[in-house]
């Protein structure tokens, strides 16, 4: 008699701790899931701002290279007029 209550106590503490264990291993796969769901998030939004700080950078350094070129122009045009102008001066007083 006692034999079978110790069973059936057995059985139940047994049938129990599975119960826990299995909830404990749903709740460490949903969290070890939620994890990797995060890390996943935060890898496409790295990669994404990498992508856009790529883009931004080629964009600066191409109109860095446009306004040098145009500075560059700028000078020359600079010296045109400033040769024109005085070509005209010349012209001027020599009539």
């Amino acid at each position: 008699m006692e034999t079978e209550q110790l069973l059936k106590t057995l059985k139940i503490v047994v049938v129990l701790a599975l119960i826990i264990g299995v909830i404990g291993a749903l709740f460490y796969l949903v969290y070890g899931f939620a994890i990797l769901w995060q890390a996943m998030a935060a890898g496409i939004i790295t990669g994404f701002l990498l992508i856009l700080v790529i883009i931004f950078l080629g964009l600066a350094i191409y109109l860095w290279l446009k306004l040098a070129l145009l500075k560059r122009e700028l000078g020359k045009c600079r010296e045109e007029l400033k040769i024109a102008r005085n070509s005209k001066k010349t012209d001027d007083e020599s009539q």
